[in-house]
């Protein structure tokens, strides 16, 4: 047993400046978890998370740029569309040609300027982007939606993201935010942010936040306040376990009883960012269900109408996901060669509509939902036991829940391999 869940983990990394991976909105803001390893194996359609509190206002037939972090630039374009409140395909942002729905001119592109309609107006609607990485599946799509109220003049009121002041037709921000509706923040603005132990340093970042604080050695945490035990990377390590993950990345722990505290260190080869996870022995595969995700029965999609400029194909029926396999035990931190495929959990054939189509006008239609990418990434890493007994295995992961008629839960396909070193 571990001394406390409430454990203090002091760890030493040799690194560069970490990194976020892959894709995730930044305006409109994304759903509550912004997560960015969103994509239509892992998670569930067509968002991989649900609606949350998280809401921005648009005026229709405005003209912005909808912008996203991209931290790897995957083969293949992007897409964005409006989804309605029943999240259908509504309405393309970007281009739809005979030859590809996807945007392909620029695999670095983390902005396009829309604009909508005017007299527009959608409430409770959603922005999604989907982004191909085409490396590993031609059918793999990561995905982040934003949830959003597109409104008439008359019922718009411009609240400048709540980080400013909208004076004489425009936003006057407050302090370390930036943008032309505020929707943006710095970590600091000067040394004085970064308190005494820190200073405040343009990473010259791409998307927010552009300036950060870096602090001293033995320093950490928002505005460098907390003090760490660790000053020095001269560490004796003969009193800790150790493990060997791979060739070059080190696991040494030691269980600190008086303290009720484990302290880890991580020694790697590497250019990049490192990471480490585990869980109780107790846990089940069952965890992977976060977020859950509730299915709802949709009414038949709505009719169309001159505004919406849908351009969407039929939905098609829902295919199974496959079935699924324990968790591989515990192994290198990041996989160096293509991960054998590991199943999902199964779920069971999505109902089709018996509502019948509104005839007086045709209803858009909604698009199929991209085929699934490889299977998931190895569990994370279980810390080992100064006992070193051998780990168990995880259990199965559970069933799944039907998926929601308007997004078919795509096919399953081999497991990507890992991205090129950082």
């Amino acid at each position: 047993m571990w001394p406390s869940l409430g454990c203090i983990l002091l760890v030493i990394l040799y690194l560069s400046q970490c990194v976020l991976a892959h894709v995730s909105l930044t305006f409109p803001a994304a759903r509550k978890y912004d997560l960015d390893f969103l994509d239509n194996s892992r998670t569930k359609g067509p968002c991989g998370m649900p609606k949350g509190s998280v809401k921005t206002s648009l005026l229709a037939g405005s003209t912005f740029n909808i912008t996203w972090h991209l931290a790897y630039p995957h083969r293949g374009g992007f897409k964005l569309h409006v989804l309605d409140s029943l999240q259908r395909p509504l309405l393309d942002l970007t281009p739809v040609t005979k030859d590809s729905e996807f945007v392909r001119t620029d695999a670095t592109a983390q902005f396009y300027q829309v604009t909508l309609p005017k007299d527009f107006e959608c409430e409770d609607c959603t922005i999604r982007l989907l982004r191909e990485a085409s490396e590993w599946s031609n059918n793999y799509r990561f995905w982040s939606c934003a949830d959003v109220d597109i409104k008439n003049r008359n019922k718009y009121k411009e609240d400048c993201s709540g980080h400013g002041r909208y004076l004489l037709s425009k936003c006057r921000c407050d302090r370390l935010y930036y943008g032309n509706k505020c929707q943006y923040k710095e970590e600091c603005s000067e040394d004085i942010d970064c308190g005494d132990r820190g200073r405040c340093v343009d990473v010259k970042a791409s998307t927010a936040p552009r300036k950060q604080c870096y602090c001293e050695l033995g320093w950490f945490g928002p505005g460098c306040t907390k003090k760490s035990a660790l000053k020095s990377q001269d560490i004796d390590l003969r009193d800790h376990n150790h493990r060997e993950l791979s060739k070059d990345f080190q696991l040494y722990w030691k269980l600190m009883e008086e303290e009720g505290e484990i302290e880890i260190v991580l020694k790697a080869n590497s250019t990049s960012y490192l990471g480490i996870g585990w869980r109780p022995r107790s846990l089940t595969a069952s965890c992977k269900n976060f977020p859950e995700i509730v299915d709802d029965t949709p009414p038949p999609s709505p009719a169309a109408t001159s505004d919406t400029h849908a351009n969407v194909k039929a939905e098609p029926k829902a295919e199974p996901e496959p079935h699924a396999e324990p968790e591989p035990k515990s192994g290198e931190a990041e996989p160096k060669s293509e991960p054998k495929s590991e199943p999902e959990p199964k779920s069971e054939p999505e109902p089709k509509s018996t509502e019948a189509e509104p005839k007086s006008e045709p209803a858009p239609k909604s698009e199929p939902e991209p085929k699934s990418e490889p299977k998931s990434e190895p569990a994370p890493l279980s810390i080992p036991e100064s006992s070193a007994e051998p780990e168990p295995k995880s259990e199965p992961e559970p069933k799944s829940e039907p998926e929601p008629k308007s997004e078919p839960e795509p096919k399953s396909e081999p497991e990507p391999k890992s991205e090129p070193g950082r």
